[in-house]
């Protein structure tokens, strides 16, 4: 590469930019530069380099708070409508633009069904208005499986017991381990344990991810945690008042050889958490 030096005067030109544009870039150390008598000398190669640098697309700008929020008011609307392609469009634009699928869960598709859930227990919506909510949800984010590339930090076993029948946050959690880079065998919902058992004691699985939306099968999804852990597999079970984000951060942060399992307690039945 050709490393002539120039004036600054000349690296203006050759950048296409005015002689105080390149001024302001070399006082801010964008330009490297150096003082000859009483000009500054730029090198040909720190010219090009930043020719280059410039004309790279610019990566887009993270939505900010304010956009993410309006988002999911009209992520509601859409749930309410039965539009289900506004709420793909909305998840991918926010997707492409930087947020992550976690982010977005919580904070643009969590709240809206939150609310749908809530405004069917007050007596306000009819059930089909919840599930048919719910299932356009669960297409969205199966279109938005992240698949990280690098090394898996391990395989995550995710599902819920037997008499748990929702769906939804098991793929919540396998989204949100996936993003993480975990390498995720998502079983689904209505598990027999005994099932869930045999498949740990067959698989290499480094965690298994239990997750709780019917408080009344809470206790045995604790048993069933402490079993697997006592055979070696360390467990983790989701209800209320657990995030996505935890769960990341807990499966994340090896926290798992102590002797019982983080467990939390189940839910109403209308809790998002995993």
């Amino acid at each position: 590469m050709d490393d002539a030096q120039l004036e600054l005067r000349e690296a203006a030109r050759a950048l296409g930019v005015h002689y105080q544009t390149a001024y302001r870039w070399v006082r801010s150390g964008e330009l490297p530069a150096q003082v000859v008598g009483k000009q500054y000398v730029v090198s040909q190669r720190d010219v090009d380099e930043l020719k280059k640098r410039r004309a790279a697309p610019a990566p887009p700008r993270k939505p900010t708070a304010k956009r993410v929020a309006q988002q999911a008011k009209r992520v509601h609307v859409a749930l309410l409508d039965g539009d289900e392609s506004s709420v793909r469009q909305i998840a991918r634009s926010l997707v492409t633009d930087g947020t992550g699928v976690v982010e977005l869960i919580q904070s643009v598709i969590a709240p809206p069904l939150r609310q749908i859930g809530e405004a069917w227990h007050r007596g306000e919506l009819d059930i089909w208005v919840e599930h048919r909510a719910s299932a356009i949800v669960e297409r969205t984010l199966g279109d938005l499986v992240p698949n990280p590339r690098g090394r898996r930090r391990g395989t995550a076993m995710v599902a819920s017991i037997s008499g748990d029948l929702h769906s939804l946050p098991t793929t919540m959690a396998a989204i949100a381990l996936r993003e993480a880079n975990w390498n995720v065998e998502h079983l689904g919902a209505d598990m027999p344990e005994e099932e869930l058992v045999r498949f740990c004691t067959a698989h290499d699985v480094d965690l298994a991810v239990i997750s709780v939306t019917n408080l009344e099968v809470a206790q045995r999804a604790d048993a069933l945690a402490s079993r697997l852990q006592a055979a070696g597999t360390p467990a983790l079970v989701g209800g209320t008042g657990s995030s996505l984000e935890q769960l990341v951060t807990v499966a994340n942060g090896g926290e798992y050889a102590n002797d019982e399992p983080e467990t939390s307690s189940g839910s109403d039945g209308s809790s998002l958490a995993y």
